[in-house]
């Protein structure tokens, strides 16, 4: 285990281990008073997400915080510390039939608190929503050690401010987050994938009949040519790469109804434009998942970005992003509106400056936003890395000065310094 690291370029950052919530409020407390900068460390999935730090400090890492606290399971919640990675926890719950519905891309690796710090999220966002939706207490370090408590141990519960909603893509500027509860769902009976190909010219009609669909898939997922290849290997499977696109849907539910969905959806794609239907039932669905999920860390990117658009904009965007650069590897969560686009290893700051330039029409057609999520630390300097200014963000500076006004916590990350 390192005793040192660095965040984009910034360090050596020494590395603290509390292995309680009492010595880490004593860090806190302790580089607080130092006037120096505390930045949490879960399982460093995503170190590369923000600005870069701006003044000294320690990295906190929290992995030593994962113990399961409660689990009435009958009840379908559960209070568990924030440094327990996605994997152990959904191992803890899938004992008992449930599971936590949210995908997180390296669950082995991501903590709870991290995933909460990022927003993450995936294919599943769109019948399943975000963890933001099942987050129902929340424990956190301020900036004076002192842990502060919000929310409950209990579905229905009024209990304090709802200081969850204001941890979850705070990327931990907001404290250190120790303590989650969470509901939960029973684990689904039965799950399939339908993918097939379409060229460019059919990728909005096809997403617009699917939005209509008498079929409800609990995923919809949008893949050119490049990302379907990467999918496929991840998954160890084949999927159609013939043409340009492919679109993934996936269903969880009811075996009963997971049949009469797959039926009504092969029944409605007779008359549209696509080639290749290929089929996956049950346990081979699983490897699909996780690989629609890796995608928005493929390893071999080195400039990645997010865009948010209007559902009824992706098949433009998309299609707009992927002749933007013929490199260009884009995979979409289509009917929520979001997009990832990877760079490979051979990128530049300029190649990854004008593929912005070349979408900000497209996006600002689209009422979208386009933000950096992966790219070198030198990069960061000239690239947009959270996007065009909006009006929310003089909300957010209020609500960082109000709950850390020494800027203690990853000083720099979100907001680039006074």
């Amino acid at each position: 285990m390192t005793d040192a690291l660095t965040i984009d370029d910034f360090g050596p950052l020494p590395v603290r281990r509390p292995a309680t919530v009492s010595d880490l409020g004593g860090l806190v407390r302790e580089t607080a008073a130092a006037g120096q900068g505390v930045y949490p460390v879960g399982g460093g999935t995503h170190l590369g997400l923000g600005l870069p730090p701006s003044k000294p400090g320690i990295a906190v890492d929290t992995r030593g915080l994962d113990q399961v606290i409660d689990y009435p399971a009958r009840d379908m919640t559960i209070t568990v510390r924030a440094g327990v990675t996605i994997e152990s926890l959904q191992k803890t719950l899938a004992a008992e039939g449930q599971w936590l519905p949210v995908d997180v891309p390296d669950p082995a690796r991501a903590t709870l608190g991290g995933a909460l710090a990022a927003n993450l999220s995936g294919p599943r966002r769109l019948s399943r929503g975000t963890l933001r939706d099942y987050v129902i207490g929340i424990s956190f370090v301020a900036d004076d050690g002192v842990e502060v408590k919000g929310g409950g141990r209990v579905v229905k519960n009024v209990a304090g401010y709802d200081l969850m909603k204001l941890q979850v893509g705070a990327l931990g500027t907001l404290g250190i987050v120790t303590q989650v509860t969470l509901k939960v769902t029973p684990k689904v009976e039965d799950q399939a994938i339908i993918a097939f190909g379409v060229n460019a010219a059919a990728v909005g009609p096809t997403l617009d009949r699917l939005h209509a669909s008498a079929a409800r898939p609990a995923a919809l997922e949008l893949l050119n040519a490049a990302a379907a290849k990467v999918a496929a290997a991840a998954a160890g499977i084949r999927l159609p790469e013939f043409d340009p696109w492919v679109i993934v849907a996936g269903f969880e539910e009811k075996a009963a109804t997971v049949t009469w969905q797959l039926a009504s959806l092969r029944d409605e794609l007779k008359t549209a434009p696509v080639r290749d239907v290929t089929e996956f039932r049950g346990p081979a669905c699983s490897p699909i998942w996780a690989a629609l999920t890796g995608l928005q860390t493929t390893p071999d990117s080195r400039f990645t970005f997010k865009a948010t658009v209007l559902p009824s904009k992706m098949g433009v965007f998309a299609t707009a992003a992927a002749a933007a650069h013929p490199d260009l590897s884009v995979h979409a969560h289509a009917l929520n509106g979001i997009a990832f686009g990877h760079l490979a290893g051979d990128a530049t700051a300029d190649r990854a400056s004008a593929l912005l330039a070349a979408l900000a029409p497209t996006t600002a057609d689209a009422n979208g936003s386009l933000t950096v999520r992966l790219c070198p630390p030198e990069w960061k300097k000239v690239l947009p890395i959270w996007g065009a200014p909006r009006g929310d963000r003089a909300v957010m500076r209020a609500v960082k000065a109000a709950l850390d006004p020494k800027n203690v916590f990853n000083p720099g990350r979100l907001f680039v310094d006074a």
